[in-house]
């Protein structure tokens, strides 16, 4: 299982439930289920975000020495074999939710949490197919910022998998386009 491998996931594997999205936003479901126009807006953005959506999932598997040490986080140190991947939802979303900051922030709010709930609905569909279709147990993802892996990981991850002319990677770790997590997981016997 050597080389990048990239996953293309159809619409419904990104698709995040709608209570999900809107309580990201802050909404009360039960109260937006009763106001037409915010419902209105709600479905509108639901409905964009799935228009410009470029979600793909970059990938590969590595052994444990062919990664830097601090490339992997301490509660896996235990596991020799390891799934790296970078999730992107593409820049269009960025730019729109851009575009839409200076004309409606309750819109440019909505398509944020819309977005963050898709690109969790992306890795979580991602996975699953993985799992499926290698017979693999795995453990939970782990992403640079949290824990002991530091934000600055994401740069090891992308130049790992060679996709630096897709995602960009600042100084700070944050990655270009916004909506991108990158993550490391365990790969069980």
């Amino acid at each position: 299982m050597s080389g990048l491998k990239i996953f293309i996931p159809e619409k419904y594997q990104y698709m995040p439930p709608k209570k999900i999205f809107l309580a990201r936003a802050g909404a009360v479901y039960s109260k937006i289920l009763n106001d037409e126009t915010l419902m209105e807006v709600a479905n509108r953005i639901y409905l964009r975000g799935l228009d410009i959506a470029r979600p793909v999932v970059y990938w590969e598997v590595f052994k444990k020495h062919q990664l830097p040490e601090n490339a992997v986080p301490g509660i896996y140190k235990t596991y020799e074999t390891f799934l790296i991947c970078v999730s992107t939802l593409g820049a269009e979303i960025d730019e729109e939710i851009e575009r839409l900051s200076h004309i409606s922030t309750l819109e440019a709010a909505l398509l944020d949490a819309w977005a963050s709930e898709a690109l969790e609905k992306l890795n979580d569909s991602f996975e699953e197919t993985f799992k499926k279709q290698n017979n693999s147990k795995l453990t939970m993802r782990f992403s640079p910022g949290y824990g002991d892996l530091h934000i600055s990981v994401n740069k090891i991850y992308v130049e790992l998998l060679g996709i630096a002319d897709k995602v960009r990677v600042l100084d700070t770790g944050l990655m270009i386009p916004r909506k991108t997590t990158a993550c490391i997981v365990g790969i069980g016997d």
